[in-house]
């Protein structure tokens, strides 16, 4: 018997699987098979898509478990769309609304924050996507930070690296040139998070698949307090990495909104095509899906 907690969409090749009881959680991605998020169970107590305020001194850890992990109530549902709401959450001061669209090439999504707070606050979305250790990230290089502060976290805690004008140490498996930056996930051995400017996308290539994520681009200064518009988080001892995404930092006025829209880009490569590496091959097929949109 199907779990009826579970909400299973396919569209072509696709199928999503979503748990509003636990956090609206988009908890499963496939394409013919393959995972593109980190399935419910292989990693107790981290899977599948999640989003949180930011910036992380709002609450530093555990997420908030209202928007986090609780349940979301189903406030439109589609054979290849779902909506929820989050209660209020009455320490952060914040509502949660998640929607999505599911299609042949991928998913749309918009993320809405309303602020229940009495009092006038900073905040950013955050979307934290949990997805298999393997293949390669690539993205846009973007343009390193050059505040005090930023240096100032990666001193305090040396699992943080930031592309930073005034910090010239290399990051584990990162590849650069004027156009591109790459990561090849097998070879980060250290548990660690990397923070930088992407320029509105990245991709996670493995599987011959191209996961591709579209989100609003953000200069530096646009990004809430040491935090990135992307952050790569390599779970060494949980065998999993995060693909996070945050929009820029606003300040809401009570009963105000902001919302965040991405879109998931999916597509087959040529097996000839490596995932450890940057080829042309495989930039030309990036280019191609940035063009392309999931309508």
């Amino acid at each position: 018997m199907p779990d009826p907690a579970i909400l299973a969409q396919h569209c072509g090749a696709l199928a999503v699987e979503f748990r509003p009881a636990e956090g609206g959680r988009l908890a499963q991605l496939r394409h013919n098979g393959v995972d593109l998020v980190l399935p419910h169970g292989r990693v107790p107590g981290y899977y599948g898509d999640t989003f949180w305020p930011s910036p992380q001194s709002r609450f530093e850890w555990p997420p908030p478990p209202v928007l986090d992990s609780d349940p979301y109530e189903i406030v439109a549902e589609t054979p290849l769309g779902l909506t929820m709401l989050s209660a209020p959450d009455p320490d952060q001061g914040l509502q949660v609304q998640k929607s999505f669209a599911l299609s042949e090439r991928g998913l749309t999504m918009e993320f809405t924050l309303t602020s229940t707070s009495a009092q006038p606050q900073d905040v950013a979305p955050w979307q934290v996507t949990r997805a298999p250790r393997e293949g390669l990230i690539v993205w846009a290089a973007g343009d390193p930070f050059d505040d005090a502060d930023r240096l100032q976290k990666q001193a305090e805690d040396p699992g943080c690296f930031y592309l930073h004008s005034a910090f010239a140490d290399p990051f584990e498996g990162l590849a650069t040139d004027d156009e591109y930056a790459s990561i090849a996930v097998p070879s980060v051995t250290r548990t660690s998070k990397f923070f930088t400017d992407a320029r509105g996308w990245v991709a996670h290539v493995h599987h011959s698949l191209l996961f591709l994520r579209v989100f609003p681009d953000l200069t530096p200064t646009q990004a809430a307090p040491r935090q990135a518009e992307l952050e790569l988080f390599f779970g060494i001892e949980r065998d999993y990495i995060e693909l996070e995404n945050q929009g820029a930092c606003q300040r809401l006025a009570p009963g105000h909104s902001l919302t965040y829209q991405v879109e998931w880009r999916i597509s087959t490569l040529d097996p000839a095509v490596p995932d450890d590496r940057v080829t042309p091959e495989l930039l030309a097929q990036i280019a191609i899906q940035l063009a392309t949109g999931t309508a």
